[in-house]
Order: C-alpha cells, then structure tokens, then sequence
C-alpha cells in the first residue's frame, strides 16, 4: 500500500484543494495520531468540512487507482474563492454580492453572528438527537414489553 500511497502524494504535490499526508502513528506522530482516533495501522483518514473534526476512516481500495478515484470524487473539490468567484456556486456567488461592499468590521460583526447562530444550531441539533435518542430506547423498551404481553397473552387463550 505504501508506494501507491507515496505515488498518490506525489499526484496532489501541487493541489491547492487537496493534500497527501503521511504520519507514522508509532513515532513523533502518536499525539496526532490518538487526538483523531487512529487505533489500527495502516489507517487512512480524510477530512472534509462535513467530516467531523477527527476526520472519516476511508474505507474504499487500497491501490492507487482506488485511492485517486475517491480523491477525485471527495476531495478534489476547490472552495469558493470569494475574491475572483471561481468554484463558487450560484447561490454563494449571490452572497458575497450582498456582502461585497461591507467594511472588514462589518463582515467581522457578520461573521461573529454567524459563528454563534452556528454553534447555538448545533448545540439545538445536539440535544433534539439526544431526545430523540431517549424516546427510541423508550420506545423499544415498550415495544418489547408490549411484544411479550402479547405473546403470552396469546399463549393464555389456546
């Protein structure tokens, strides 16, 4: 697996949107290693705005054309660039036009506001799922016991 992971490093040297990288777990690397969850050797993680913060296992092919086919379709994708509006989609490129004439303390205000309504959805999203957690263990707990009644009641009447 390594040299098709070497050669793939050496595909993206230059990318801008993607970058190959190489942590040997059992030296220097063990404190990077555990803080994003790595527990077996060879692991290959990547990290995304939608991956949490400690990445995603990657689970496909381990030689170089399956390994550069999920770049290709995951990772290789340039971000918005607000300044020349290359990559950016339309709805992006709709926002920045609002946003283009704010003063840099303005767009500091505005992204202060978005950073805390962002956290604050999180937390909310956070706790719902918690809920909804609650309720499905109490829901199976009641569809058990329910299951069981039944069954015996059922039993009673033969």
């Amino acid at each position: 697996m390594k040299p098709d992971y070497d050669k793939l490093g050496k595909a993206y040297a230059d990318s801008e949107a993607v970058q190959i990288v190489d942590v040997d777990c059992t030296a220097d690397g063990q404190q990077t290693c555990s803080k994003v969850g790595v527990k077996g050797y060879p692991t290959i993680k990547y990290f995304t705005s939608k991956t949490a913060k400690n990445g995603a296992d990657y689970q496909g092919g381990r030689d170089f054309n399956s390994l550069k086919g999920f770049v290709e379709k995951t990772l290789n994708v340039l971000p918005c660039n607000p300044k020349t509006l290359a990559n950016c989609a339309k709805n992006e490129k709709e926002f920045i036009e609002k946003n283009k004439d704010k003063s840099v303390e303005e767009l500091t205000a505005d992204l202060e506001g978005k950073t805390a309504e962002l956290k604050a959805l999180k937390k909310e999203r956070g706790d719902a799922e918690a809920e909804l957690a609650a309720k499905q263990k109490a829901w199976k707990k009641k569809e058990t016991l329910l299951t069981k009644a039944t069954k015996i009641l059922q039993a009673m009447t033969k």
